[in-house]
């Protein structure tokens, strides 16, 4: 189980309406998915709000 404090979380509007974050590991390697070294990733699905996006990256995040 990760650590939220252990990574950057930035939401964003795609549309009105439609909210996503991205998040990125504050370790510079990056997390290992598959042999492949990642980066950054976004939540696979639109919230309806801002506090919505954030607490759907926080729950990804709590599963790693």
């Amino acid at each position: 189980m990760a650590q939220i404090s252990e990574y950057s979380i930035v939401t964003y509007e795609r549309r009105p309406g439609h909210w996503r974050a991205a998040i990125t590991p504050m370790r510079r390697s990056g997390i290992i998915i598959r042999g492949r070294s990642v980066n950054s990733f976004v939540t696979p699905d639109d919230s309806s709000s801002e506090p919505d996006a954030k607490f759907a990256a926080e729950q990804i995040i709590i599963k790693l």
